[in-house]
């Protein structure tokens, strides 16, 4: 099986047949299907879901964004969309997964349209879009009611809202929906920031608006700067007080910023390690733990590669991965989720370094083996996580750390320790079915 075999490859030839078109429709297509399938599963607990969930239940009885009476720094968006569907009774375990198949695809395919206006008509995004489907960790998460898939198609369609040709005369309705897509990506998720200054570079680098801003007064244009000061002073408060930067330190558990840095650098390679081998950590050899890091550095290396490629057509699309970037590289706590939403940018830019290399045979074989490989691993894992959701009351045995919860709002036969029942999660095994 050559994944690139009737497509155009990642040398850039086009060997795509007359029906390729419809036969990567087909593909993309049922693998969508399997996805939503995932519909009939059960809740599948995750502590920030436990929190997100509660905290809905409380804003839908006025009780505000609360957390056992406490704010927390969970961002707004998730709950409150939530609060809207209990409030119409359309809160189910089956509406909160579809919700995240939704923007899956709605991001797939604002990705497609980034992808082909952006990296030209040539660059194989069926291969990409089909092997981010085929990624464990956006397998495994996008079951779950947390706002990483939401956040990806919110944010992947405000890239493409904002990707105007520079050539052409400013949309302002497209700027408009752009900054009103920015603002929902930050409700979802705070590192939606990374947004701003993919705008800003949409924004500035327009010849129209650079001559439309010269004809301004010099009095409107020290009101639009001022203004705009006053604005990023208020975003940068509001960042500070409701994100967790206050216990960076607690998350390292680092003394000094030699040893941060190290331990931030380390957790963001075996995360990338993790992605590129398509297993969780828990699941590799020994040997391949202690690999990751630097199977890691390798894919972050193609990564840079792959942007270092583009500083000819530089865009917004890479100031935003750039700007992503910058705030994982200081974020203090290690989860591959928290690259999902640019999974397919990641794939991507190891596809532009990887051009020239699959051009020469021995290495092209190399490559169509890994990504025979890394297919048949997501295909395996889809099938499994499928299983899953239909696994009925075995479902307990695929979460362990919540075994005792499951058992306890299922009835389990055999015994269960009642000390280790997490009632926050209890409770919402019984409300959500």
């Amino acid at each position: 099986m050559r994944l690139n075999q009737g497509n155009p490859d990642l040398s850039g030839k086009t060997e795509a047949p007359a029906n390729a078109v419809k036969t990567r429709l087909v593909v993309v297509l049922l693998l969508l299907l399997v996805y939503f399938l995932q519909v009939a599963t059960p809740l599948r607990l995750h502590p920030d879901t436990v929190k997100l969930l509660s905290i809905a239940e409380t804003v839908e009885h006025g009780g505000g964004f609360l957390f056992h009476g406490y704010a927390t720094q969970q961002p707004p968006g998730y709950p409150a969309l939530v609060a809207i569907l209990i409030r119409l009774h359309l809160a189910h375990v089956w509406v909160l997964v579809a919700i995240n198949m939704i923007f899956l695809t709605i991001g797939l395919l604002a990705f497609r349209r980034i992808v082909e206006s952006e990296f030209g008509g040539d660059f194989p995004v069926f291969q990409v879009c089909v092997l981010s489907l085929l990624s464990v960790v956006l397998i495994k998460y996008s079951a779950i009611p947390l706002t990483d898939t939401v956040f990806f198609g919110v944010s992947m369609s405000c890239l493409a809202a904002m990707n105007q040709p520079t050539s052409s005369r400013l949309d302002l309705r497209r700027a408009a929906v752009s900054v009103a897509l920015l603002v929902a990506s930050v409700c979802l998720r705070r590192i939606g920031i990374a947004l701003i200054p993919a705008l800003l570079y949409a924004l500035i680098f327009r010849a129209d608006l650079r001559c439309y801003i010269a004809r301004l007064s010099f009095r409107v244009k020290a009101f639009g700067i001022l203004t705009a000061a006053l604005v990023a002073i208020a975003v940068a408060f509001a960042v500070r007080i409701t994100t967790m930067l206050w216990y960076f330190k607690v998350g390292l558990g680092a003394d000094s910023a030699m040893v941060a840095a190290h331990g931030l650098l380390n957790f963001r390679l075996t995360e990338l390690g993790e992605m590129a081998v398509n297993l969780p950590y828990t699941a590799c050899p020994t040997i391949v733990q202690r690999a990751l890091p630097f199977i890691g550095a390798l894919a972050f290396l193609l990564v840079l590669g792959g942007i270092a490629s583009r500083r000819k057509r530089f865009s917004a699309v890479d100031v935003y991965f750039l700007s992503y970037l910058a705030v994982l590289l200081v974020w203090p706590f290690y989860d591959p989720r928290f690259w999902l939403p640019v999974i397919p940018l990641l794939i991507a830019y190891c596809g532009l370094s990887l051009r020239q290399l699959a051009q020469r045979g021995i290495a092209r074989q190399i490559l169509n083996g890994y990504l025979f490989l890394f297919a048949a691993v997501g295909l395996v894992t889809l099938t499994l996580n499928t299983a899953v959701s239909f696994s009925g009351a075995s479902f307990t045995d695929m979460y362990p750390e919540y075994h005792a919860t499951y058992c306890a709002a299922w009835h389990c036969k055999e015994g269960f320790d009642a000390a280790k029942v997490d009632q926050d999660a209890l409770r919402l095994l019984r409300d959500y079915k």
